[in-house]
């Protein structure tokens, strides 16, 4: 599993943390005097957007604000919270109030990527319809879907999870399917990869026709194919092996079934 998923599977373990240690509930008044950073974590992760716009409106924080988090210690920008969180009403408070809907965590997440990855198996069809909505209103207000080179991708995140409809989404926005991809080898999993390794047959055809090219490998590592052997997606396996074999130009589309 990529090192930056682990980080996120521990994000989602210390929420509850949060909340057990902070309680529920905005604070009276205009605002908060001082920065209490499990109470901001826990409003933000709650979408108690009325705590967020008290404590920015006071001067306490600032919309672009590095606030401690589970697996983030070292501080982490507001935003990523609540993307990962699927917090809509504190995501369109710091949208409109200026914050930077491209900043990152430290492992380099964007808030694209957190709300593409979170929301299957959290919470059920509820937490899934959150954070799709959260994911498009970041796009909407001018997110990348991108990320910098030599980093995980929305698209590589949202294949990880065989979230589709994000997939399609994020395409047709114009996410680059074969990302970090330099003369055949990427030094990052690929989407197509990131599907190959979990086995989401289906996630994987939508990238193949939307130009995933089959053949790149990771630097001195193994294929997306490869990869589907390894982790005996025996289907999935043979697909890719065919896809291999077409050459530049040539349309996966009804090739490789």
């Amino acid at each position: 599993m990529p090192k930056q998923i682990a980080w996120l599977k521990a994000v989602a373990a210390g929420a509850l943390s949060a909340s057990m240690l902070a309680g529920c509930g905005s604070m009276p008044g205009s605002g908060p005097t001082s920065l209490d950073p499990v109470r901001m974590v826990n409003a933000i992760s709650t979408d108690d957007v009325r705590y967020v716009r008290g404590a920015v409106e006071s001067k306490v924080v600032s919309v672009n604000q590095l606030v401690p988090a589970p697996a983030y210690m070292e501080g982490t920008p507001m935003i990523t919270v609540a993307a990962r969180a699927g917090s809509l009403e504190v995501l369109r408070y710091l949208i409109a109030a200026g914050a930077d809907v491209n900043a990152r965590t430290p492992a380099g997440e964007t808030p694209v990527m957190l709300a593409a990855f979170f929301g299957v198996g959290e919470e059920g069809a509820q937490s899934y319809a959150r954070h799709e909505s959260a994911m498009r209103l970041l796009v909407s207000a001018g997110a990348s879907v991108d990320n910098d080179p030599h980093n995980y991708t929305p698209l590589a995140y949202a294949a990880y999870k065989g979230r589709q409809e994000t997939l399609r989404y994020l395409l047709e926005h114009g996410a680059s399917v074969n990302a970090n991809v330099y003369d055949g080898v990427s030094w990052i999993n690929t989407p197509l990869m990131m599907a190959s390794i979990m086995g989401h047959y289906d996630t994987a055809v939508i990238l193949l026709n939307a130009g995933a090219d089959a053949r790149v490998r990771i630097k001195d590592g193994p294929t997306a194919r490869e990869l589907a052997v390894k982790y005996q997606h025996e289907r999935l396996a043979r697909t890719l092996a065919c896809a291999e074999t077409l050459g530049p130009g040539e349309k996966f589309a009804g090739r490789c079934r």
